[in-house]
This record gives structure tokens, C-alpha cells and sequence, in this order.
């Protein structure tokens, strides 16, 4: 009886794995069989699950027809600025709220965790007109500033729990020795949260990068446009909707994340869990 309910649960287990494993993996199928069907096929009332007549036109359309180049050479920029500027201003608040004690830590420690729990519109209803007001509007300086806006909370409260898990004896001893508290920062405190930097790097790129909302509002000029309303101008219309170039598009600009996702991937995760498991 008992390797009975054993052979029931291991079954039961494996088709559950199989069912999310294709809800998950399908979309990302679908996105790349509609990337190498031409429009026609796209468009028939019965759906085929693979391309009867496979063409990389969109791809080469995408490349070479569109703004794409431009689009990811924007997001590329804003994306790692914001990620640069998130990780830098993150590190050193979350270290200070972790390692020392001084009035009015804790309710700003309670104000950014109160910040995420905003929608993004609402942000953006407060941002937007103090942006045109000093001329941050159109450009990449204003988009940066806004990802860090809504990065950094998070990012603040990861390094902070990473930091806490920085034994004070560690610090005492750096000062005894006599190090700076600049010296103690760069070269006991960095080496010990690289992961939890690393992660919280990751989440704002990857954040900046799939956006869409502020990079809609904020800029306006087509020279400055990043993937997300770039794409959305270029392939979607009123009447027709070209979706084999959108889903070939697509592909293209996820590979600079994966890329950058597997280079990082152990970091990554060990930043993200450090919190659950004390040193």
C-alpha cells in the first residue's frame, strides 16, 4: 500500500511538473514559431503550432528595416546607467541602516518600504511634472533618475539585509587596526555583499530594460526611445499589427538579458536568498 501512494504521488508530482513546465515554456514557444511564419500564415483561422513555410524575413526586417539598433543601443545605456547608479546609492543606505544607529533611521527605513507599495502611475503622476519643470523630460538622465526612483527601495532593503549579516567584530577589529571607515567600506564591507550587489544590479536592468510606462511618458523624441515604445510604435498600427516582426524583435532583445542572466546566475541567486540564511 505505502509504495502504492509512493508511485501515485511521484506520478502526480511529474505530471504537475509537466503542466507548469508548459504553461511556462509555450508562450516562449509560440513567440519564436510566429517569428518565422510570414504574415499570411500568421493570419489563418486554424492555427498551425509549426511554421509550414519558415522564413527569417522578420528577423532580417527587424534588423535592418527598423530603429531596433537605435532602440537597443537607448535601453542599453539607460538600463546600465540606472543599474550602476541603483547598486552604488543602494549599497551605501543599506549598509548605513544596518551598521549604525542615528535618529530617523527607522522611519526612513519604513518611508522607502512605503514607497513600493504604490502603483507606478501614481509615481508618475508626482514625477512627470517635476521633471518638465527642471527639463529632465526627453532624456536619458530623467529615465535614469526615475528607474533609481523605483529601484532603489528594493535594492536598499537587499543590501541591507545582506549587510547585516556583516559580523561588527569584523568592523571593530578594521578599526582597531586603524582603517577609515572609507577603507572599511571598500575593501571588508564590498568584498562580503558582491552577490547581494550583483542582484540587485540584475533587478534594475532587467526592470529599466522591459518598461514601458516611463520610457512611454517621459520620452518623446524617436532618437531617444527605448525597446518597449519603440517596438509598440513600430509594429503595432490602429487597422493591422505586424506580429511576426514584433515576436522576431522580441527574440532579439531578450538576448542581451539572457546573456547577462547566465554570466550572473550564481550571484544572482545567492544575493537573492542571503536574507533566508543567517552567516
Amino acid at each position: 500500500m505505502l509504495e502504492q501512494k509512493t508511485w501515485s504521488y511521484r506520478i502526480f508530482m511529474a505530471v504537475t511538473g509537466l503542466s507548469l513546465g508548459l504553461f511556462v515554456l509555450f508562450p516562449l514557444y509560440w513567440m519564436v514559431v510566429t517569428s518565422l511564419k510570414p504574415l499570411p500564415e500568421i493570419f489563418k483561422a486554424i492555427p498551425s503550432f509549426v511554421p509550414l513555410h519558415p522564413t527569417a524575413g522578420n528577423y532580417r526586417a527587424a534588423l535592418f528595416q527598423t530603429d531596433l539598433l537605435v532602440f537597443l543601443r537607448n535601453s542599453l545605456i539607460v538600463s546600465s546607467a540606472a543599474s550602476v547608479v541603483g547598486i552604488v546609492v543602494g549599497v551605501m543606505a543599506g549598509y548605513s541602516f544596518s551598521k549604525f544607529r542615528y535618529v530617523g533611521r527607522r522611519p526612513a527605513m519604513l518611508m522607502l518600504l512605503t514607497a513600493q507599495m504604490f502603483p507606478l502611475a501614481v509615481l508618475l503622476l508626482t514625477l512627470y511634472p517635476t521633471f518638465r519643470s527642471v527639463g529632465l523630460t526627453d532624456s536619458y538622465a530623467g529615465l535614469v533618475l526615475a528607474y533609481v526612483t523605483f529601484g532603489l527601495p528594493i535594492s536598499t532593503w537587499m543590501l541591507k539585509t545582506y549587510c547585516d549579516q556583516v559580523p561588527d567584530e569584523m568592523l571593530e577589529a578594521a578599526r582597531v587596526d586603524g582603517a577609515s571607515e572609507g577603507m572599511i567600506f571598500t575593501r571588508v564591507v564590498i568584498p562580503v555583499v558582491t552577490p547581494g550587489l550583483v542582484a540587485a544590479g540584475v533587478y534594475t536592468f532587467v526592470w529599466a530594460w522591459n518598461d514601458l510606462l516611463y520610457a512611454l511618458t517621459l520620452i518623446t523624441s524617436s532618437a531617444r526611445r527605448t525597446i518597449a515604445p519603440g517596438l509598440l510604435g513600430t509594429y503595432l498600427g490602429e487597422v493591422q499589427s505586424n506580429w511576426g516582426g514584433m515576436m522576431a524583435a522580441s527574440i532579439l532583445v531578450s538576448i542581451p538579458v539572457l546573456v547577462v542572466f547566465i554570466l550572473v546566475q550564481r550571484h544572482v541567486v545567492q544575493g537573492l536568498t542571503a536574507g533566508s540564511v543567517k552567516a
